[in-house]
């Protein structure tokens, strides 16, 4: 009789993080076959009445790329997601004298972003995971031996383990040590990640963080009258230069707003008198609706930082890898925090089939698995330099929501794109699941901000890439029209100096 003495076995795979990239993340392991376990240090969300009172980014924007993502693991995913948000087609911009203008985000194909909430998005994602999938909630991760793969955890007062066919609920004063083994540990645990923090410490990771001097505070527009008390179907900014106040539709017929403001000028605001001045100065016609319920939130409601983070390498050889804000947390301005976690899934995703990395494996647990690592390796170069771009997008697209959009020169620039867009446009490919990204090159012409929001089939960089050029194109048919308009005027000049000459 002939022993199996290495008999094939599933890859463990621990996901850390149990937000809408880790459970996406879950999820994609597990349709590839990968034994999977969640650790999440919240609750178990699901089962529970959603309240709008978390204060923190309570509205998040989901859009093409993040839906792709969605779709490319389960196409019912997208489509449940997209019926519990709101379709933004435009941005409504609130001027200082109380008018308004709408302006399209994509006045060709009439393609929207979509205003979703943060606890239904996780609540959602969290209920659809599999049952094959043994999640751990009140469960956060302590430390990483990656010598021996095996991750230590604590499982406080109410932590829960939810496998495949019961659910057992813990009652304890103390937390308990948890432990598991893995072949690949996912850091999927947002801007201060205690994954990064055991890969930082276990290899060269090029790490670092910078805050930009500039913070925000949530506050609440209610319902009025049963319905919004203003048009939902937009993304409502109040630009003012240096600051800008947001506001994004909820299901409940209310409204999140965010005000955006350098530290500086939120710390001369101390007083209710001040507060009251500042809000009726500013942006009267959302105070005058608010009235002393935002002046209530400002003063009480806690003030966020705004930090770009940077992880290179993302991963750490084929033990570990970096996914969401705990790689690239960037600033939310072009509202792709969330669709470029989402991304991230979908791309780890096409190397590990392309690498040939299946769910199963001959190998015991801890053995070097080089396949494994060369797709890990293959994600983290080429996903960087989108990273990059997405970062520096991010930044400088808060120039423009406070202020450009209030420039001739930006509405110059939109007129452009529309017209060039119709003469010479840019068609979308399908979104590919052989490939990261279905058009390596954009033909055509198309605007920056449809390439980075509604074209999952380019990467961030090939966008930016693509915008300098059209940019340049732009400013040197500038200096052509002035160079031509220049040298009429000079010949006009010129013969009227002859003409006097000559009388």
């Amino acid at each position: 009789m002939t022993i199996d003495t290495n008999p094939t076995r599933q890859r463990r795979a621990l996901v850390v993080g149990g937000g809408p990239v880790g459970a996406l993340t879950a999820r994609s392991l597990h349709a590839r076959g990968w034994k999977v376990e969640l650790w999440e240090g919240r609750d178990d969300p699901r089962g529970r009445s959603i309240a709008m009172t978390n204060l923190r980014s309570i509205n998040l924007n989901i859009s093409s790329r993040g839906l792709a993502a969605l779709a490319s693991v389960d196409e019912s995913l997208a489509e449940l997601l997209l019926a519990e948000s709101i379709a933004m087609p435009s941005r409504m911009i609130h001027h200082v004298d109380g008018r308004t203008e709408a302006q399209l985000y994509d006045p060709l194909r009439g393609q929207c972003s979509n205003s979703i909430s943060r606890s239904v998005l996780n609540q959602r994602l969290v209920e659809m995971l599999p049952k094959g999938v043994q999640a751990r909630f009140n469960t956060r991760l302590d430390r990483v031996d990656f010598a021996t793969n095996t991750a230590y955890g604590l499982t406080t007062a109410k932590g829960s383990a939810i496998g495949e066919e019961t659910t057992k609920v813990r009652e304890s004063a103390a937390p308990v040590t948890v432990t598991t083994t893995f072949d690949l540990i996912v850091g999927a645990d947002g801007s201060w990640s205690r994954v990064r923090q055991q890969v930082v410490r276990a290899s060269r990771v090029d790490f670092s963080q910078s805050f930009i001097p500039h913070g925000y505070i949530e506050l609440h527009m209610p319902p009025k009258d049963g319905g919004f008390a203003m048009p939902p179907n937009h993304l409502h900014i109040w630009p003012r230069e240096s600051f800008m106040l947001i506001a994004l539709p909820n299901k409940d017929y209310s409204f999140t707003l965010t005000l955006f403001a350098p530290f500086t000028d939120i710390e001369q605001v101390r007083t209710r008198e001040q507060a009251t001045a500042f809000f009726t100065r500013f942006f009267p016609d959302a105070f005058e609706i608010v009235g002393d319920k935002m002046v209530d939130d400002f003063l009480n409601n806690p003030r966020g930082n705004l930090v770009t983070i940077k992880a290179n390498p993302s991963t750490l050889g084929d033990k570990a890898v970096l996914l969401g804000d705990a790689s690239h947390s960037m600033v939310p301005f072009y509202g792709q925090g969330l669709n470029c976690g989402l991304e991230d899934v979908r791309v780890l995703g096409t190397y590990l089939d392309n690498f040939g990395v299946t769910g199963t494996t001959d190998e015991p647990l801890g053995t070097a698995d080089p396949t494994l690592r060369a797709a890990l390796d293959a994600f983290s170069t080429e996903r960087a330099e989108d990273l990059d771009a997405i970062r520096d997008l991010a930044l400088t697209n808060y120039v423009e929501m406070r202020s450009s959009v209030l420039k001739p020169l930006y509405h110059l620039r939109r007129g452009i794109d529309w017209v060039l867009t119709r003469v010479y446009p840019s068609t979308p490919q399908a979104v590919d699941p052989r490939v990261p990204f279905s058009t390596k090159k954009v033909r055509g012409w198309t605007s920056l901000y449809d390439m980075v929001t509604f074209r999952p089939d380019i990467g961030y960089a090939e966008a930016l890439r693509r915008e300098k050029w059209q940019k340049s194109v732009v400013g040197g048919a500038a200096w052509a029209t002035a160079a031509v308009a220049a040298a009429g005027v000079a010949v006009v000049g010129i013969r009227v100096y002859r003409a006097f000459e000559r009388r």
